[in-house]
């Protein structure tokens, strides 16, 4: 495997094979092994013959390496820090962002730029030729009625995934059996995405489910409940926002989907229980709060008071600075370029762009696609809360890859507890 030219980290962050090999206790020989299966990455240093290792990937191969060989208190350590902790064919994240079953999830949007090909890449493995869509059947509820309660509660700003989780709880009333003997996973897989398509109707101006009718897109059928108007270039936005949110490994609210698929859970019951995970504040509701923090600013003036306010406190803005993405991350720089390049420019448009300059600039923090989803709703002038239920809509897909995945796997997800006692009392 050639070495990797690009990064160019601090010397303190880098390795020689010799340290390498101890943080990872074994011998050099074995080293060389992990570089030529593509374990490890190695770094190579102008005018040095010896090659370097990044310490977060040293670490992070050791911590992995570990937990497979079932150390408790190491396989702990790799819950908290996000290393894997169990194999998926499903999704894949490096340095370029998210691959779909080998794809990247960037490469995706410009080819073939259609959700519906990237949900079935997910699904069965095939990436299917060209563009189509999907026969639209009407729900075999009322979800008019079933959304109505939740919306006498008079929120301007509905939290979106509350909304996906009575819509699926509502068309999901069968029993797992009967899923799988009717063969109807991927009927309820499409299903659930129109339905939460119509769902968007209650962000725009009616204010209600809006049904979903007619052979289009399933981007097309977004943007009609959100009562934006339908064009080539807001349709390939909606598009792009899709793929890149449709999956992410093990984030927690995929791993709450095969907790859930792990203990035989219907389809919709796994989607709900992604959804209670999601719309927490690490997920939708840090999107959520990044359209507010953005929204809240309507001057240069004010962008540049907000973010030294968060220079003084050391504040952790909403939508910043993902962790697993230390050069930032692949996903939003899609995102955002794409907006800049296609939307039209307006005020509100402009402020967006600025805000991640400058916090670029000045706090040298990336986007991550949380706020690039804000960005490119702002951008199109759509309703509030847009871009997180455009997040849940695509994860959904995502979500159900790996339900699938689960099932096949046919075991339990049961991590151990590791007992502290309070000790004994006086």
């Amino acid at each position: 495997m050639s070495p990797d030219p690009s990064p160019s980290p601090d010397r303190k962050d880098l390795l020689s094979s010799q340290e390498a090999s101890v943080v990872l206790g074994i011998k050099p020989a074995t080293l060389y092994t992990y570089v030529s299966r593509g374990l490890l990455k190695p770094v190579r240093l102008s005018q040095q013959k010896e090659n370097r290792y990044l310490r977060e990937d040293v670490e992070g191969l050791r911590i992995r390496s570990s937990a497979r060989q079932g150390h408790g208190a190491v396989a702990a350590t790799a819950m908290r820090w996000g290393q894997p902790v169990m194999t998926t064919s499903v999704c894949e994240i490096s340095e370029a962002g998210p691959s779909y079953r080998g794809h990247l999830a960037t490469d995706l949007v410009r080819h073939p730029g259609v959700f519906e090909s990237v949900a079935e890449l997910l699904w069965t493995g095939v990436l299917p030729d060209g563009a189509h869509t999907w026969p639209v059947e009407p729900p075999h509820v009322d979800l008019t009625r079933a959304l109505d309660g939740m919306l006498q509660d008079g929120r301007v700003k509905p939290r979106m995934m509350r909304v996906f989780s009575i819509a699926a709880t509502a068309l999901g009333g069968g029993s797992l059996a009967e899923e799988l003997r009717s063969n109807s996973t991927m009927r309820f897989a499409r299903q659930m995405l129109f339905a939460f398509a119509g769902c968007c109707g209650i962000l725009g101006p009616q204010r209600r489910f809006a049904p979903v009718d007619g052979d289009r897109p399933l981007a097309q059928h977004i943007l009609r409940s959100l009562q934006v108007r339908v064009t080539d270039p807001a349709e390939q936005a909606i598009q792009a926002a899709l793929i890149l949110g449709a999956d992410h490994e093990l984030s927690s609210s995929t791993f709450a989907a095969r907790i859930a698929a792990s203990t035989g859970a219907t389809l919709h019951a796994c989607v709900v229980a992604a959804l209670a995970a999601h719309q927490g504040t690490q997920l939708a509701g840090g999107c959520d709060a990044a359209e507010d923090l953005i929204c809240g600013l309507g001057t240069v003036a004010e962008i540049d008071q907000r973010l030294a306010d968060a220079e003084m406190r050391r504040e952790r803005l909403p939508g910043f600075a993902l962790q697993i993405y230390p050069r930032g991350d692949p996903r939003a720089s899609c995102l955002i370029e794409l907006t800049k390049r296609i939307a039209p420019k307006s005020r509100p448009a402009d402020l967006a762009y600025r805000f991640v300059d400058r916090a670029r600039e000045r706090l040298g923090i990336e986007p991550n696609i949380e706020l690039a989803l804000v960005v490119m709703a702002i951008a199109w002038q759509m309703p509030a809360r847009t871009a997180s239920a455009l997040w849940g809509i695509g994860r959904t897909a995502g979500w159900i890859a790996h339900v699938m995945e689960q099932r096949l796997a046919g075991f339990p997800i049961r991590p151990r507890g590791q007992y502290q006692g309070l000790g004994a009392r006086g």
